[in-house]
C-alpha cells in the first residue's frame, strides 16, 4: 500500500496532486493512503505502507515547519524499514535536509520554471527511460554538497543535483515533477508568473512536443515495482 504525504500548503496544489497520485496507484493496483501532515500531524499507522512518495510544496525548505516534524518521523521509520521512499521538489531537498544537514540545502542561485532537458545515468529508477528526459521543473531551492551515502543521478546546466539515491537503499529524491504534463502544472505557472517579474527570464521550453513529457509516468512505476 502507497502512503502519500502531501506537503503543499495551497489546497488547490493539494488537490492536484492527490488527484495524480491516485491514478498513478491506480495503472500499479495499489492501495493508497493521503496524509497531509500541514492539516493532520498525526502519523498514520506506518506499519501497513509498503512505499511512500513526498511532494513537493510552496514552503522553502530552507526554514523551519512544525508539520516537517511528523514528516520526518515518518522518512526515518521507512528508511530504517528500508522500505522504498521518494521525494519530489521540495520533498527531495527535505531528505537531504532531514538526513545531512540544514547546509546541504540552500536557495538556488539559478532558479528554473519550466521543461528542462535533463541528464541522467543508469538507475532502477530510470529504467525504460529514453534520452534526452524532458521534465516539469519549479524551484527556487536545491540540494547541495551531497557526502558519500548519496549517489547524484541526474542534472541541468542550473541544477547540479536534479536526482539522487540513498546508496544501497531503495531512497530516491528528484528535483523536477515527474508527475506533471503540460496541462496540470499551468496553474502553478500562472502564479508564478503573476507573483514574480522575473518569471520569463528563468523559463525553460526544451520540449519538442508535449509527448516528451510522457515516459515521466515510468519514473512512478520504476518506484512502486521497487
Amino acid at each position: 500500500m502507497l502512503l502519500v504525504a502531501d506537503t503543499f500548503v495551497a489546497d488547490a496544489y493539494a488537490a492536484t496532486f492527490d488527484r495524480l497520485m491516485l491514478g498513478c496507484a491506480a495503472k500499479a493496483r495499489m492501495g493508497v493512503k493521503l496524509w497531509r501532515p500541514l492539516n493532520h500531524p498525526q502519523l498514520p499507522d506506518l506499519s501497513r505502507f509498503s512505499h511512500m512518495i513526498m511532494s513537493g510544496s510552496e514552503a522553502s525548505v530552507v526554514d523551519d515547519h512544525p508539520w516537517e516534524r511528523p514528516l520526518a518521523k515518518a522518512l526515518r521509520e521507512f528508511i530504517q524499514a528500508r522500505k522504498p521512499v521518494l521525494g519530489i521538489c521540495y520533498s527531495h531537498q527535505f531528505i537531504a535536509k532531514e538526513l545531512l544537514g540544514k547546509e546541504h540545502v540552500r536557495h538556488s542561485p539559478t532558479p528554473e520554471f519550466g521543461f528542462r532537458e535533463i541528464s541522467f545515468q543508469a538507475n532502477p529508477l530510470f529504467a525504460g527511460i529514453r534520452k534526452p528526459l524532458v521534465s516539469v521543473v519549479t524551484h527556487f531551492d536545491e540540494v547541495t554538497g551531497l557526502g558519500i551515502e548519496f549517489s547524484v543521478l541526474a542534472s541541468t546546466l542550473d541544477c547540479a543535483v536534479q536526482a539522487f539515491q540513498m546508496k544501497n537503499l531503495p531512497v530516491w529524491g528528484v528535483q523536477f515533477h515527474p508527475e506533471y504534463g503540460p496541462g496540470s502544472i499551468e496553474e502553478i505557472f500562472t502564479a508564478e508568473e503573476a507573483s514574480s517579474p522575473d518569471f520569463r527570464k528563468r523559463y525553460f521550453d526544451d520540449r519538442k512536443d508535449d509527448s516528451d513529457l510522457a515516459q515521466n509516468q515510468q519514473i512512478f512505476s520504476n518506484f512502486l515495482s521497487a
